[in-house]
């Protein structure tokens, strides 16, 4: 694979998405031109710096490509992910140990990684975090791209938006249902910078998130971010959600804001600027959090369905004929007459390789490289063994599903 240093700009990226230019032919998929990047061929490693596009990158699927992460990229389920130091300095030779392709960078990147990266021939990506919901679904159709080629990624990147929108929008959906309709409430977001009071304004992303509340954001029909303490005072919102101390410092020590009704009466939540920037899972968590907190009725009664399922679960599986689950959504593998074996190499080989390393077979996450090598059949064949299946090294379909069932029985 051709590997360059390169950035991209979001604004160059939107301006040259839709014109993306692919050349070479016998292959459907590669190369790739996004931009000023050209991808010879399909990715195979990759390190995240940076968190926001790890989140997009996670809920693409394509974080099974992930072999380093920054300290910075701290969602709890890349916690697995091997950590290469932070998004500023990370370790360079740790990063050549995993035979990186791609590294995805953030803006702060040190000058001279960037350039001991392009001595050893490693490109790195600079995705711009997305101000709009448009700039939004170009960061998901652009990462699929680059990470799983112009068709079959560019698909697998916009379908991930779709779902994610989809999810947003039965949280939305659920408060409606469940809420007295006449009730419309009011929201904002509030943040601290340069010494300044700024808030979410209308046609950003996290106004979007906010509208998924099932509030209308305060300022929907204001265009400069700095706020304007009279026009909080006339919106009066009932729910005020802040990034951080230092923001609801500065609300309570303002002569007007901090006799907001939101204020004095409690209604005010923190949410982390990395909450409500993050654009993946993280989004979906973020959005959940606002609305529990906004609709206590509404927490407490899907916890007492959660509750009721869990009864009904615990009873179904003290009878002998309890039903098992399958794991395959979780992982991101269609086990559907899935058949792998000795010196596969692809995806499903990797996504095999991490259900070993969870369940105990596979020790070394340096090891889910993709490939099935003697190690990945030594898993297998002690996979199959502890779970009372005939060991022969190769993991035929009854053996995957077996493998990707919630009750498969660990190594030690």
């Amino acid at each position: 694979m051709r590997k360059r240093i390169v950035s991209i700009a979001l604004a160059f990226v939107l301006a040259l998405s839709v014109a993306v230019t692919f050349t070479g032919c016998g292959n459907d998929d590669y190369p790739v031109e996004v931009a000023n990047i050209t991808i010879e061929s399909e990715p195979k490693n990759i390190v995240v710096l940076d968190a926001s596009t790890a989140d997009i990158i996670s809920y693409t699927g394509y974080d099974i490509k992930m072999v380093g992460r920054s300290d910075e990229v701290n969602q709890d389920w890349l916690s697995v992910v091997p950590s290469v130091g932070s998004q500023t300095s990370p370790d360079v030779d740790k990063i050549k140990t995993y035979e990186t392709d791609i590294v995805f960078a953030s803006e702060n990147l040190d000058k001279t990684v960037k350039e001991s990266l392009e001595k050893e021939n490693i490109q790195v990506i600079t995705m711009s975090q997305a101000k709009t919901p448009k700039s939004l679904e170009t960061n998901y159709v652009t990462l699929g791209k680059i990470l799983g080629g112009k068709v079959t990624g560019s698909n697998k990147g916009a379908s991930s938006y779709d779902d994610l929108i989809s999810n947003m929008e039965k949280v939305k959906s659920s408060v409606k249902s469940q809420v007295n309709s006449d009730i419309l409430y009011t929201v904002c977001y509030l943040y601290y910078e340069d010494n300044n009071l700024k808030l979410m304004t209308s046609g950003t992303y996290g106004d979007m998130l906010l509208g998924y509340t099932g509030a209308v954001n305060a300022a929907v029909n204001i265009d400069e971010n700095k706020v304007d303490v009279n026009t909080l005072k006339v919106a009066n919102p009932n729910f005020i959600f802040y990034a951080d101390d230092a923001t609801l410092n500065a609300i309570k020590a303002d002569a007007v804001l901090s006799k907001l009704t939101a204020v004095t009466g409690g209604k005010t939540l923190m949410v982390t600027f990395d909450e409500m920037n993050r654009q993946g899972k993280t989004a979906l968590d973020t959005l959940q959090k606002m609305v529990d907190f906004m609709y206590p009725s509404l927490k407490k009664s899907t916890s007492t369905k959660d509750e009721a399922s869990k009864t009904t679960a615990t009873t179904a599986a003290t009878t002998p004929s309890a039903a098992t689950t399958s794991l395959a959504d979780k992982y991101k593998i269609n086990l559907d007459k899935l058949s792998l074996k000795y010196e596969d190499e692809n995806d499903n080989v990797k996504i095999m390789q991490q259900r070993l390393y969870d369940l105990g077979y596979v020790d070394d996450k340096e090891n889910i490289t993709g490939y099935y090598g003697d190690i990945s059949k030594e898993a297998v064949e002690n996979f199959q063994t502890k779970n009372g299946i005939k060991a022969t090294g190769n993991a035929d379909n009854a053996t995957l599903v077996k493998m990707f069932d919630s009750n498969a029985v660990k190594n030690g």
